[in-house]
């Protein structure tokens, strides 16, 4: 097969403007916010729902595994099949599945709220709904963030994948307002409020993402794996942060009713404060840090692990509100240095061809922590509700460590090139989808 496409297929492709690339971003981005939006809304809300409806602290966190695992199995294949068949149809699938993942998911827990289904049929039930958001969902992320990788030069990569995080670190800061507004017009309407809003995405982006061109022809690429030795540093890395992340995000619900002495019925409304800071501070960290001063991600992963430590010691030294929202604000800021530089710094270790299967890994082994989370997170919440905070504290140490001493993390640094033309960041030229 050869490398060029034919004369006629050059041809009928279409161009895209710098203005039309500027539109896509901003659709992307906008993407990434519902997103967001989507995760912090199922933190904050869920918990005190779940108590509820009779479910316990565990079963609450196999919903979140299930779903991680469906997730991570999902994500990399869908990147994969990017490369070969064009990003924008997997930003569709994405969205749409997260939309109609969070109707449902939404419904069934309406079910058990009014009495029409309880116990392990309910379970099943909402378990089946949230992992439609893992196999369907997780398409969208890694197709979006490879859709930046193709239109960014390598010294703007890690700006450009941040940009992707900072979105979403934004809508994770919207997502418990946003919450907890629209559940005063009934528990379950902020899962179908955010639900509209993804699909009112996915119409636009079906619109407007110009993308009207299919990848250009070439021999397929060798099949990105985790072992890949130019990545496993990296996505240790990923999943080593994403465990350290995910267990304070699930139990930190639970640990301001325990801990806190908060009410159910109250506990949602003051864990978002939490939340907020927390997101916002990632927000800032990926808007300030990441793009203002273009540090890079080898700088990055070796000083997230340690705000991430300082964070969670806060958090379980204190049994009050303002002295936890400040551990969860610094370990936000942690994550919202982590979760770009580990994805960026996959992106520039391989070939062009190469990026949405790396993207796809890297995201994966993120939210491979989700998965870990759960029996960790809250095995050790039955001991003591500050002995997950302890046990992240001490990971984030070892990872801080790692970082420092693993040569390939210090060597993640953008090769120092001269600014890409924008006219050079074009789409490529292919066959236009049929």
């Amino acid at each position: 097969m050869s490398d060029s496409p034919p004369p006629d297929t050059i041809a009928a492709a279409t161009v895209t403007s710098p203005r039309q690339r500027r539109i896509a971003i901003a659709l992307l981005l906008v993407g990434a916010v519902c997103a967001g939006m989507g995760q912090t809304i199922v933190f904050s809300v869920l918990p005190p729902l779940a108590r509820e409806i009779g479910l316990s602290n565990l079963q609450v966190g196999f919903i979140f595994m299930i779903s991680a695992t469906a997730w991570v199995v999902c994500g990399p294949r869908w990147g994969r099949m990017s490369d070969a068949r064009g990003r924008k149809p997997f930003i569709l699938i994405g969205l749409l599945g997260f939309s109609f993942s969070t109707v449902l998911f939404g419904a069934s827990i309406q079910l058990g709220l009014a009495g029409a289904l309880s116990g392990m049929p309910l379970y099943l039930l909402m378990i089946a709904m949230r992992s439609l958001y893992g196999l369907i969902g997780s398409a969208s992320p890694p197709a979006a963030q490879a859709y930046i990788a193709d239109r960014t030069s390598k010294r703007d990569r890690t700006a450009g994948i941040a940009s992707f995080s900072a979105a979403f670190g934004f809508g994770a800061m919207l997502g418990p307002g946003f919450g907890a507004a629209t559940s005063m017009f009934g528990p379950t309407v902020p899962f179908y409020a955010v639900a509209a809003i993804a699909a009112l995405m996915s119409l636009a982006v079906y619109l407007y993402l110009p993308e009207r061109t299919g990848p250009t022809k070439r021999q397929l690429p060798a099949k990105v794996r985790l072992t890949d030795p130019r990545l496993t540093p990296f996505f240790a890395f990923a999943l080593a942060f994403g465990v350290i992340n995910a267990i304070p995000i699930q139990t930190i619900a639970f640990y301001f009713i325990d801990r806190l002495g908060y009410s159910t019925a109250d506990a949602a409304a003051y864990v978002s404060i939490g939340l907020t800071a927390g997101a916002l501070s990632s927000l800032a960290a990926q808007l300030i840090v990441v793009q203002r001063f273009r540090v890079t991600p080898a700088r990055l992963m070796r000083v997230a692990p340690g705000l991430m430590a300082l964070g969670q010691i806060i958090i379980f030294a204190s049994d009050q509100l303002w002295p936890v929202v400040i551990g969860m604000a610094l370990s936000g800021f942690g994550a919202g240095l982590a979760i770009p530089a580990a994805t960026s710094a996959a992106s520039l270790a391989v070939n062009a061809d190469e990026q949405g299967s790396a993207i796809g890994l890297a995201s994966s082994a993120g939210a491979s922590g989700f998965i870990l989370s759960p029996l960790l997170g809250f095995t050790l919440y039955d001991v003591s509700p500050a002995a997950p905070f302890i046990f992240t504290a001490s990971g984030a140490v070892i990872l801080l460590c790692y970082a420092w001493i693993s040569r390939k993390i210090g060597g993640a640094v953008p090769p120092q090139i001269e600014d890409v033309p924008e006219e050079a960041l074009s789409e490529p030229a292919a066959a236009p989808y049929q």
